[in-house]
């Protein structure tokens, strides 16, 4: 079986799954595009889900959270009846012996909105796996160099995050870029696209990174594609863009 591909996504607003948008129209492009009957299962990441040690779902069926507020009201009757991966449990268990099994976890939306957009039905199961506080950029490295082998199984990895997040700066003028925010993403987008790994993973040294990333948990995932991505592949920016002054949002797939 070949590799499955990689996923990185920023979902935006919660209120982007009711909306007629670009970053949509791309999400229900790359659905149509992949060999689904390849796909055994499916294993998200979201910025929401922080733990102490790893935690993956394990309920048979995940609930469809809103963690979210003052929202119109239909957004909170959309619901993703998923179903949990048994195989895909049992296949991280074999990798990751520590991990702590969570039955009372389900999807949250940074997981439910942009899996309804890739695959509406939910008729590939999905494992939620949380965002360890204790790592540091070493473990993280470690971990999702023995996850990535996931994907040769039919696995495939999605990751819903946002490199430039910064809702202290946060603006309803969709249209309106802050140059800090341009710049940082810039700069990100350039090693991204030159495998220049390295200034990502120390991208601390950047200029104005701590506006750009005031907290880890949103940009920490982008660490996880890189180091799960093997030789010889690339990772190519299927849609870009930044709105709201400081929020960016970007699909990056692998090729």
């Amino acid at each position: 079986m070949k590799k499955t591909p990689l996923i990185y996504v920023d979902h935006g607003s919660p209120m982007r799954i009711l909306e007629s948008n670009p970053i949509n129209e791309k999400l229900s492009l790359i659905w149509k595009s992949l060999e689904k009957s390849d796909i055994k299962a499916i294993l998200i990441v979201s910025a929401h889900w922080i733990t102490r040690w790893t935690h993956i779902t394990t309920n048979t069926d995940l609930e469809t959270i809103h963690d979210f507020y003052g929202f119109r009201d239909d957004l909170y009757d959309l619901n993703y009846p998923a179903k949990t991966s048994v195989f895909l449990i049992d296949e991280i268990k074999k990798i990751l012996p520590f991990v702590i099994e969570d039955s009372t976890y389900g999807l949250d939306h940074w997981a439910w909105t942009v899996l309804k957009k890739l695959f509406p039905d939910a008729q590939i199961p999905v494992v939620q796996i949380s965002i360890d506080s204790s790592l540091d950029s070493k473990d993280y490295f470690e971990i999702w160099k023995k996850l990535s082998i996931l994907r040769e199984k039919g696995v495939l990895i999605i990751w819903s995050w946002s490199i430039v997040h910064n809702l202290r700066d946060f603006s309803w003028e969709e249209n309106i870029i802050y140059p800090w925010a341009r710049d940082f993403d810039e700069k990100i987008k350039k090693s991204i696209l030159e495998n220049d790994f390295e200034t990502i993973v120390n991208y601390e040294n950047i200029e104005n990174y701590k506006k750009s990333v005031p907290s880890f948990d949103h940009f920490v995932p982008l660490l996880y594609i890189l180091w799960a991505t093997s030789e010889g592949e690339k990772l190519i920016y299927d849609y870009e863009n930044i709105s709201n002054w400081s929020l960016t949002n970007n699909i990056i797939i692998t090729k």
